[in-house]
């Protein structure tokens, strides 16, 4: 791997060091592949690094792409959705993609006119459509 996906790698495993080894093998840029055992909309996810030294966290679900600002952000986020205390938001207006952006449990969002938003958990349990008024 690349110096900056190393470093990535190394403080990622300083906190999660279950996850060691498990990185994809032979590969210049980093990417772990955490697999979902619940039947969820939202899939697996995965820890990329990329070319210009960035660090991107996506799922299966079409649209959950983010690029996040340091390893701590990261582990923050991933603790947060593989607990379901975190939710994953994409909003669409008029059935196309408008944003995406996580939500903590308990935080009622802020509803904007003319957008739906689906709501998606670790679990599957917690899931939500919410369609504008």
């Amino acid at each position: 791997m690349n110096s900056f996906s190393t470093e990535v790698y190394n403080e990622i495993i300083a906190v999660l060091p279950q996850l060691e080894g498990l990185n994809k093998p032979n590969s210049e840029l980093l990417e772990f592949h955490l697999e979902n055992d619940h039947d969820s909309e939202l899939g697996s996810i995965y820890i990329q690094t990329s070319d210009d030294d960035h660090i991107w966290i996506r799922a299966d679900y079409n649209y959950t792409t983010y690029a996040v600002d340091s390893v701590e952000e990261l582990i923050y986020i991933i603790g947060g959705i593989i607990s379901n205390e975190m939710y994953w938001v994409v909003a669409f207006e008029n059935e196309e993609w408008d944003d995406s952006f996580f939500a903590l449990k308990g935080h009622e969002l802020e509803i904007e006119e003319g957008i739906n938003y689906k709501i998606l958990s670790w679990n599957g349990l917690e899931d939500q459509f919410i369609k504008e008024k």
